[in-house]
């Protein structure tokens, strides 16, 4: 009968969840999730602080830099070659 016991402890270790303790990391998690969801007017995507601020404004800087020079490769590339260079 033992053989038959220990499997279903190793089985109930992994099926089970833990308890959950309240640590100062869980506290915190909860704290930065309530600053989250408070209502202040600012959109989501600017509520992590100053880094979130500097990672929204790279990215659009970066975005419009690439949308420009997506637009200069398409125009050189839909040019005629004799406007390309200057033909004798």
């Amino acid at each position: 009968m033992q053989h038959t016991r220990r499997p279903r402890e190793i089985f109930r270790a992994f099926s089970t969840t833990p308890k959950m303790h309240d640590s100062r990391a869980v506290m915190k998690l909860k704290k930065i999730q309530a600053d989250y969801q408070c209502e202040d007017g600012r959109p989501i995507y600017l509520k992590g602080g100053f880094f979130d601020r500097i990672l929204y404004t790279s990215t659009l800087v970066l975005c419009f830099v690439g949308f420009c020079s997506t637009c200069a490769t398409i125009y050189d590339l839909a040019k005629p070659p004799s406007w390309k260079t200057k033909a004798c």
